[in-house]
């Protein structure tokens, strides 16, 4: 997998101000963060539009980027995963992420997305009316850094109602050791009706609980008024 080539800056003195990181994103940046290796952290900013541009169909997960640092006139390039990250609530837009320096000869550990293949061919879907039901949409794993998989997929094409898959089921290369829970369910395939039931049982929880708080508040007063 190719290397992902992104620009970054190190933050200025005046750009660790307070409500710096505010005008960042005005003005079109990304604060974030590089540090690992122990090397001491550096706070860094990057075009918010060149980052998108270069994550454009591909996701953050599995990636592994060449990180083009420019301070002084002078540029390095630094390997890094993008080890966490945070957006807007409200314009859904990067706001701050954090880099992971690597070393190429080292093992990393990452996750990758779980891509299903063959869903609408799928037995238990086709033939058998089912619903695919997910559990998890990532698998951790730990490998070389140019080991690391864009994705992991998983055929299900001869899949029935009532099989599961777990993340034991899943084969990977033998370069690529599977760091997540065995019996953690990955996806299965349930009767429609099942999946209707269980959206039903969760609507009427989230309705119930503003009226279970609002009885407990209301014998909570109660009480402190007998005394």
């Amino acid at each position: 997998m190719k290397n992902l080539e992104l620009e970054i800056a190190k933050r200025s003195p005046e750009e660790h101000k307070k409500n710096a990181s505010g005008r960042l994103r005005k003005a079109g940046y990304i604060p974030g963060i590089l540090y690992g290796l122990n090397i001491e952290p550096l706070s860094i900013k990057l075009q918010l539009k060149s980052f998108k541009d270069l994550i454009k169909e591909k996701g953050l997960s599995g990636h592994i980027f060449d990180l083009k640092l420019v301070d002084g006139g002078k540029s390095k390039k630094i390997a890094a995963l993008i080890k966490d990250y945070q957006i807007e609530p409200l314009s859904r837009e990067y706001s701050h992420i954090d880099f992971m320096r690597i070393e190429m000869l080292h093992e990393v550990t990452i996750e990758v997305p779980i891509v299903i293949l063959n869903e609408e061919k799928a037995y238990g879907i086709k033939e058998e009316g089912g619903v695919l039901q997910h559990g998890i949409r990532e698998i951790e794993i730990s490998c070389l850094p140019k080991d690391i998989p864009e994705h992991i997929e998983i055929d299900i094409i001869n899949l029935k109602i009532g099989d599961i898959i777990k993340i034991s089921d899943i084969k990977v290369p033998e370069n690529i050791k599977v760091l997540s829970d065995p019996d953690e369910m990955v996806l299965t395939i349930i009767h429609a009706t099942q999946l209707r039931e269980e959206e039903t049982v969760a609507a009427e929880t989230t309705e119930a609980e503003p009226t279970v708080i609002k009885k407990e508040k209301e014998k909570a007063e109660a009480k402190e008024e007998e005394k």
